[in-house]
């Protein structure tokens, strides 16, 4: 089962730099705003709140840029989740401008889960994170 979300971004004022376009930057920022939404959706809220044993942090993200938001443009953001048998969580991110959905952005963020207690990444796949995922059969396509 793919798992996806989406979310809307009506992009501030204060989010463009002196060209006119998107801050780089706030690309990030959005990222985390939908992968928040894609989170709950999914019911794993709760580790990006760190309630549990664990929370999820990045550790690795990639950004390719083949357009540029402006003043007066709304993104459209698409997290895809990327099914993994590791002790990590891989998203992919499509921003689309809205009035005429225009690809303007592919990225991929890892996040590794990590105790903030013992100060130690998991190295193999946890139970409960097993079973989120035979819940909701990311395996079966």
């Amino acid at each position: 089962m793919i798992l996806s979300a989406t979310y809307e971004k009506i992009i501030p004022f204060r989010d463009f730099d002196s060209l006119g376009v998107l801050w780089h930057g706030n690309y990030v920022a959005y990222m985390e705003e939908a992968r928040e939404a894609f989170l709950r959706k999914f019911e794993l809220h709760q580790i990006q709140l760190g309630i549990g044993e664990y929370i999820l942090p990045v550790t690795h993200v990639d950004i390719r840029y083949k357009g540029a938001f402006v003043y007066g443009d709304s993104a459209i953001i698409t997290v895809e989740y990327l099914p993994c048998k590791r002790a990590r969580v891989d998203l992919s991110y499509k921003f689309y401008r809205k009035s005429d959905n225009f690809l303007m952005t592919e990225a991929i963020t890892t996040h590794h889960f990590f105790n903030p207690t013992t100060k130690q990444v998991a190295v193999n796949r946890l139970d409960f994170y097993k079973e989120w995922q035979e819940k909701w059969k990311v395996f079966e396509r």
